[in-house]
């Protein structure tokens, strides 16, 4: 198995070389910190009552980027360090395992941050730097997703093998024999 550091390494590797992140982003997001930091507690707001409004989500609400959502958001203006923000979102996986917040929250949010930002920046920045700013937050948000789901899957998988001792080749071939199993009882269900 590969060392924690090197995954770890990898992890962001390419979650960074395929995110589009130029050097500037964080320098561009600084630039507008006083403008935005307002938009965090509307935009918590929005995400707690969505989060709650749905039974299959509400447990989530006091977990999703441990709770803080209105921090978090307010955090992407401050970033001096693109590798700290990384590892920050990394640590945040962490939490989001040991608290159950499925990966499914982290990636059907996202989208749901960019779409209700759009208009906040808009109205207080103009069309033209709110365009600017949303592409900005975009890989952003998006680079940051990718990190949060790939340090999950990375730290559930390294639990199991740690927890039962499997080695990553068992892991594969059991995965490789039960994959038609399961896409077979997928199709089922799909039906």
């Amino acid at each position: 198995m590969m060392s924690l550091e090197d995954e770890i390494s990898q992890i962001l590797s390419i979650a960074y070389s395929l995110s589009g992140l130029r050097a500037d982003d964080f320098e561009t997001l600084r630039a507008i910190a006083d403008q935005a930091q307002p938009m965090g507690a509307a935009l918590e707001t929005k995400i707690r009552e969505l989060l709650t409004s749905q039974e299959a989500t509400a447990a989530y609400a006091d977990t999703y980027l441990n709770g803080d959502i209105a921090g978090w958001f307010r955090s992407l203006f401050e970033v001096h360090d693109g590798n700290d923000f990384l590892h920050q979102q990394m640590r945040i996986a962490v939490e989001h395992v040991r608290a159950g917040v499925p990966n499914e929250v982290v990636l059907a949010l996202a989208p749901r941050w960019l779409e209700w930002l759009l208009p906040m920046t808009i109205e207080a920045l103009g069309h033209e730097k709110a365009v600017e700013i949303g592409v900005v937050l975009t890989r952003v948000l998006n680079l940051a997703a990718v990190v949060m789901v790939a340090t999950y899957n990375m730290v559930i998988r390294r639990t199991f093998i740690r927890e039962t001792g499997f080695s990553e080749a068992l892991i594969r071939r059991l995965q490789t024999r039960a994959l038609q199993e399961i896409a077979d009882e997928m199709a089922e269900v799909q039906a």
